[in-house]
């Protein structure tokens, strides 16, 4: 048994003995070995693919229609394809965090497929299958077929569907930003792409490889990080093995690489004069050298764990090198056995081994906040893989392994980026640690038995010990993120905009989403409506569109000096209804919207004045804790 299954979690590039194998067989007898082995793993890979298939279609099943937040961050990917297919431009009418090409994509799907929720929900499905079988074919190039599906399991069972806090829209189904799947697919493709263009940078693949890179430019500011330290390793290796590109290869990689950017800016200057074009074309990542986002907002320091960055770093540095001590133990038992050869020895390894893993993982390991070991490995083993890089520079064979395997710790380690001191398997973990997280047992299977010079029994045993730690851990993770779905029973929306939210009494921001919807309903087509602080879930079920491009009516919208000029565009552009609803606004230091200045206070005073209530929700929306909504209408006074 031992022999049948290990041949599937061995590295690609392993080609250590045992001590113990098997005599060759003659020489006529090797090529039926060999079509016997593929045979063997060929229909391995068929059953594979069967039972991811199924694990898949279960998660899906489990988590089905309970993917969206009703409030938070998914109505603006809901709004906002809405709003271009009725002829509205991006950064124009629509104030948009992230570069254009999503909300384009997305709006290209509601223009041919009709708009709806489960229009946005089929194609990122299929955007998932489209993720998972090319991080199954750089696992398998990087670490062999064992690991790939072990890495693949884990993909889908923890990061696919799961949600493990209150606030929904961080899975595949209904992503809080789809520029973070769309991203990691680019990215993922881009890998594939430059595997081939280290061996070969023909002028198509060259051309390829540029185009996806500069799709990245036109997505999200850490899909650009991760494309660009891609691009950059990949030279790196090109440079090692002395075969740099030519002339006309670099050239056509530079022109794939600014044609996005070029067809937006062309795009947008149908609608805007040409110097504002190349900013919104550019907005995915200008957004981060032109404004403070990532550094004068109180959320997005505690994202990166920089609000606590001594208590962070340490709890950091512990979780990894405690993983590491479990990493030495696995090296230890399996280098022992290799040497001793009585066979109770070995089986008592094996049952002490699982069985201590089995402990660990069940009774002591703390899976939810496992991510914070993701940083300080992905580092380590980024490290591991520039020097393999360079001490085997010479080396003709398995340079697509090596490659494979530091394109994959690149961008893991890139997607930590934003999470560096609070790395996370939950909330933004289910693409930024997702591919750090998976990487860890895939080495572990597929890479550690070479590192310590064992053979199948040593690499049994590791394997053993490997799963034996992440079974549970990802049964267990499951358990949590399903008993949290199980609370998501009331049903919002109507017909293929349908989703579940939690029951009221856990939370009764769906039951009040609902309830201002209906109120809403009945509201002509072209009237429009403002959510304050945040909301655009409702304008989206309503087909009330804002009348002003922000998103939302905090942080930017009320910044200093900001304020005033968002008042401004509301007298300009005056909404015929207004919805004052409860949202939690701690995380940007906001303890109660509108209290003070630069946080809403004018945007409320303006409508106090000039509108007057319909109908109340709930409590106080101004309080987070009581959870409301007020509707307003406009006085027919109004200047």
């Amino acid at each position: 048994m031992i022999t049948a299954v290990l041949p599937f979690f061995k590295s690609p590039d392993s080609d250590q003995p045992s001590g113990r194998e098997v005599p060759s067989p003659r020489n006529d007898n090797r090529d039926m070995f060999k079509w016997i082995s593929k045979a063997h793993l060929l229909s391995f890979e068929i059953g594979g693919a069967i039972g991811l298939g199924c694990l898949l279609a279960f998660l899906i099943g489990m988590s089905w229609r309970k993917w969206p937040d009703p409030l938070i961050d998914f109505g603006i990917q809901l709004y906002t394809p809405w709003r271009l297919v009725h002829g509205a431009v991006l950064y124009r009418d629509i104030d948009y965090l992230y570069g254009p090409l999503s909300q384009y994509f997305n709006a290209t799907l509601f223009a041919c497929f009709g708009t709806s929720l489960m229009v946005l929900v089929t194609a990122n499905l299929l955007v998932f299958i489209a993720i998972l079988a090319s991080t199954y074919f750089l696992c398998r190039s990087a670490w062999g077929v064992g690991p790939a599906f072990a890495a693949v399991v884990i993909f889908i069972a923890v990061f696919g569907f799961s949600q493990f806090v209150t606030t929904g829209n961080h899975n595949y189904a209904a992503p809080y930003s789809h520029e973070t799947t769309h991203g990691l697919l680019v990215c993922l493709l881009l890998a594939i792409m430059l595997v081939r263009w280290v061996e070969n940078a023909t002028f198509g693949v060259s051309l390829c490889a540029g185009i996806l890179f500069g799709l990245t430019f036109v997505l999200k500011p850490e899909i650009a990080l991760a494309g660009g330290l891609s691009i950059l390793v990949a030279w790196l290796a090109k440079y090692l093995y002395g075969n740099l590109p030519s002339a006309c290869a670099m050239a056509i990689m530079a022109l794939g690489t600014i044609f996005p950017t070029i067809a937006f800016v062309i795009y947008f200057a149908f609608f805007m004069p040409w110097t504002e074009a190349v900013r919104a074309a550019c907005h995915g990542w200008l957004i981060v050298i032109t404004t403070t986002r990532f550094t004068g907002n109180i959320q997005e320091l505690s994202f990166l764990g920089f609000d606590q960055i001594g208590k962070h770093f340490e709890q950091h540095a512990l979780a990894a090198f405690l993983a590491c001590l479990f990493t030495g133990l696995l090296a230890a038992v399996a280098w022992q056995v290799e040497r001793i050869g009585r066979k109770w020895w070995y089986y008592l390894n094996i049952v002490l081994l699982a069985g201590l893993a089995s402990w660990l993982a069940i009774c002591k390991i703390n899976w939810i906040e496992s991510g914070r070991c993701l940083t300080g490995l992905a580092l380590i083993y980024l490290g591991t893989c520039l020097v393999s890089l360079s001490k085997d520079r010479n080396l003709e064979n398995n340079r697509r392994v090596r490659v494979t395997r530091l394109l994959m710790a690149v961008l893991a380690t890139a997607f930590l980026a934003r999470m560096i001191l609070n790395a996370r398997i939950y909330q933004l973990g289910y693409y930024q640690a997702v591919l750090a997280a998976i990487m860890v047992p895939a080495v572990l299977i597929g890479e550690l038995p070479q590192w310590i010079g064992v053979g199948k029994r040593g690499a049994f045993v590791i394997t053993i010990g490997t799963l034996s730690l992440f079974a549970p851990g990802v049964v267990i993770l499951c358990g949590k993120s399903q008993q949290i779905l199980s609370f998501k029973t009331l049903l919002v929306g109507t017909g293929e905009d349908r989703f579940y939210a939690f029951s009221p009494r856990i939370d009764p921001m769906g039951e009040i989403v609902d309830t201002v919807n209906d109120v809403l309903r009945e509201s002509r087509s072209d009237q429009t409506l403002l959510v304050l602080p945040e909301g655009l879930m409702i304008n989206y079920l309503a087909r009330l569109p804002s009348p002003n491009a922000p998103c939302c009516y905090f942080s930017m919208a009320a910044s200093p000096g900001r304020e005033d000029q968002t008042v401004k565009e509301l007298e300009h552009h005056p909404p015929d209804f207004v919805v004052i609803i409860s949202r939690d606004l701690r995380g940007f230091g906001v303890q109660r919207y509108g209290e003070k200045p630069n946080e809403g206070q004018q945007i409320l005073s303006w409508v106090g004045k000039n509108y007057e209530a319909v109908s109340t929700v709930g409590g106080d929306p101004l309080d987070y804790r009581q959870r409301g909504a007020l509707i307003l209408r406009r006085k027919h006074n109004f200047p």
